[in-house]
């Protein structure tokens, strides 16, 4: 007779909590549901597209020179601007065969018109990394198509083989794998 009030009790509590869970995850799910789709077509509007997996390719004489993916983007044709968030920058080599760096960023706004781009981190850096292992720092990145070249104007961390360098402000010219540092130059030498 105990052994059946134990098990009834146990099999009460057990239902009780399965309850409470499953209305916990609905209610869980509507909010979240109810809340994105209000800033989702907030967000949208003034838009012409919106989009969702952006992918966005230059190229030259049918070779890629860059990609450019997002999770999501505002497309707004009269300003030729995307608007992009979580986004990833692939640039390829002079034979546009290897990719030389590989660029995450937060969110990002590219000139469609003239294909340069802006990239901005604000809770995580923007990051640049190279096929050699090194990578850079910085909250904002600018690059200028018809130059070829990126810009940073802030803080700015480079680290790689056992060596960190800081500085403000980079211009860096992918075309001679060339970047400079402009003021306040640290280096750092690790024997690790």
């Amino acid at each position: 007779m105990k052994k059946i009030m134990v098990r009834s009790v146990l099999t009460i509590i057990i239902v009780v909590m399965a309850v409470f869970i499953a209305h916990g995850v609905g209610t869980f799910m509507q909010t979240k549901s109810q809340s994105t789709a209000t800033v989702s077509f907030q967000e949208q509007q003034g838009a012409d597209a919106w989009i969702q997996g952006f992918s966005y390719h230059q190229t030259r004489s049918g070779s890629t020179k860059w990609v450019v993916t997002a999770d999501q983007a505002q497309v707004f044709d009269d300003e030729h601007v995307a608007k992009l968030q979580n986004v990833s920058v692939q640039l390829f080599d002079q034979t546009f065969k290897h990719e030389q760096m590989l660029i995450t960023s937060q969110e990002g706004v590219m000139n469609t018109s003239s294909n340069d781009f802006e990239l901005i981190s604000d809770d995580e850096k923007t990051v640049m990394t190279f096929e050699d292992g090194y990578q850079v720092f910085t909250d904002k990145l600018i690059w200028k198509e018809d130059a070829r070249q990126i810009y940073a104007d802030d803080h700015v961390i480079i680290q790689g083989e056992g060596l960190i360098i800081t500085g403000i402000g980079l211009v860096g010219d992918v075309e001679k794998s060339e970047f400079r540092l402009l003021n306040n130059v640290r280096a750092e030498v690790s024997s690790s």
